[in-house]
């Protein structure tokens, strides 16, 4: 399993993570799934979608991303030729591993890319992809390509 991000989405995704500091950021990372019936499935990210996060309370410990800006992503990809592949958010003061609310929330199939964000500062991201049969989520290799300037 590994996930081709450039390092472009990588900084767009922590600026959006710093940014939103001490509340929890979300968004999308759109792009191709490689091989997708393989069971070392890849995605290769072409862009960054961040919304906003609408959950209303404890903004600091969840995030929540509206429906419709869910389908507005999927129907934008769709109509490109390209999928959601990965949903990203922050943890405010922790790190940057799924906790048990990111697990009963998941779903199998996608990547979901996580950044650690410490007073107002990312110290570390890391990609997980919940199993199958949902009971733990698995590292996920994020392997950033440099983007030309």
């Amino acid at each position: 399993m590994a996930i081709h991000v450039s390092d472009k989405i990588i900084a767009q995704i922590i600026e959006q993570a710093e940014h939103s500091y001490p509340h929890e950021c979300c968004g999308f990372i759109i792009g191709t799934v490689l091989n997708e019936l393989e069971v070392k499935a890849q995605s290769k990210a072409s862009y960054y979608q961040p919304c906003l996060n609408q959950k209303s309370d404890n903004r600091e410990r969840r995030f929540l991303i509206d429906p419709v800006s869910y389908q507005d992503a999927e129907d934008k990809a769709d109509n490109e030729g390209l999928s959601i592949v990965s949903i990203v958010h922050s943890h405010p003061d922790h790190p940057d591993i799924p906790s048990e609310f990111d697990r009963i929330h998941a779903w199998p199939g996608l990547s979901y890319i996580i950044v650690s964000v410490q007073n107002r500062k990312a110290t570390g991201y890391r990609s997980w992809r919940l199993t199958d049969d949902r009971q733990c989520f698995e590292q996920e290799r994020l392997c950033i390509e440099r983007t030309e300037t």
